[in-house]
């Protein structure tokens, strides 16, 4: 485990004095051989899913039986022909895992003898008629400082709003709602530190290496059985303040606000989201949704040597009133290809690539040239 989070740490490039999750129980409490049924979906639960894996082929006096559940896969393509499945199911086949692949935990019990219900990153609801017949209930990993950004995508607005750092949280399964169960488990405070030109990605896998390692260990140390510890510390942290809640990432989020986002706001998007997007208008009124794949600051001076200014009128559509409705930026179009953009705050983005719907990806200047005015 020591060489996985050297790994993830790496890859956020995190400076020495962070410390991992430890173990934070001075005596482990005794428990049945388990017999896990895995629920998970996407690259964070496969980092559980594979741990939760070698724990079950080096240690079978703890994890004795393992099982994976997993949602329909989902058609996409010309025709919607092509099933897309998620990726914890295709390494549950690798693993050679028994697996069950369903909608929904109507009309269904438990595989015999599964005493332990683990969710990572999973989206369904596990109603209290499965975690009560199993005898340990059920633990989650979520990716992040819990009670803070409860909800499916925490990572996402966590590096939205700019966190310099954050965590994992191992929490019982609540019977009633997501991520509010007894915390078992949390990364040490202040949390993992992270770079601020961070990708999703790297931050994904650190996290995840992380919540697995947290996972084990949990087990390892009988976390899981009654009476169980809440350990949380940024509960009291947050105290007298307004929790935030992580919604799914929609395409809204990737939608300029000109008159709010920073030049570092739109590298941050763009950066998190892979893309961010707007309507742009020409001349003769035609409206075409533009995507930008990059965007960065570019230094005043900088601009001001180029000359050659245009303008670029953009929507904003929405219920927003005080971000709805048309905004004029200033736009130089360059020699290499890309494009410098003004933006409130006497600040400027360089953006390189551009797409506009039905067509393919180009050059910003020639992209943008027929909407500059």
């Amino acid at each position: 485990m020591f060489r996985l989070i050297n790994r993830a740490q790496a890859r956020l490039r995190l400076p020495p004095p962070y410390a991992p999750f430890q173990r934070r129980h001075s005596s482990r409490k005794a428990s049945d051989p388990l017999r896990i049924l895995f629920c998970g979906s996407d690259a964070f639960s496969c980092e559980s899913l594979r741990a939760l894996h070698r724990e079950h082929v080096k240690n079978r006096a703890l994890v004795e039986a393992l099982d994976v559940m997993v949602l329909p896969g989902r058609r996409t393509g010309r025709g919607l022909r092509t099933v897309r499945e998620v990726p914890c199911k295709i390494l549950a086949e690798q693993l050679n895992l028994p697996i069950h692949q369903r909608e929904t935990f109507r009309k269904w019990d438990l595989p015999d003898g599964t005493n332990l219900v683990i969710v990572v990153s999973f989206g369904l609801f596990v109603p209290p008629r499965i975690l009560a017949s199993a005898k340990y209930g059920g633990l989650n990993v979520h990716p992040s400082l819990l009670p803070d950004l409860r909800g499916p995508a925490p990572i996402h607005h966590a590096l939205l709003r700019g966190d310099t750092h954050m965590g994992v949280s191992l929490q019982t399964l609540d019977d009633r709602a997501f991520d509010h169960g007894t915390i078992l488990a949390q990364s040490p405070a202040p949390g993992m530190p992270i770079a601020p030109d961070a990708s999703f990605q790297e931050v994904l896998s650190a996290v995840a290496v992380e919540g697995a390692e947290m996972l084990i260990q949990g087990l390892r140390d009988g976390v899981h059985v009654a009476p169980r510890e809440d350990v949380g510390w940024k509960a009291a942290a947050l105290q007298g303040k307004q929790l935030v809640h992580a919604p799914k990432i929609t395409k809204a989020d990737g939608q300029i606000h000109w008159s709010a986002w920073t030049a570092e706001q739109f590298a941050r998007r763009v950066r998190v989201l892979g893309s961010v997007w707007t309507h742009a208008v020409s001349d003769r009124g035609v409206r075409k949704r533009v995507i930008f794949l990059d965007a960065g600051p570019v230094a005043q001076g900088d601009v001001l040597r180029q000359g050659g200014e245009g303008r670029l009128v953009c929507e904003h559509e929405g219920a927003d009133e005080k971000r709805a409705g048309r905004h004029e930026m200033k736009v130089v179009l360059q020699q290499d290809g890309s494009c410098l953009i003004g933006i409130p705050g006497d600040s400027w983005i360089r953006v390189e690539k551009v797409k506009v719907d039905g067509k393919p990806e180009q050059m910003a200047a020639i992209a943008l040239g027929n909407f500059v005015r």
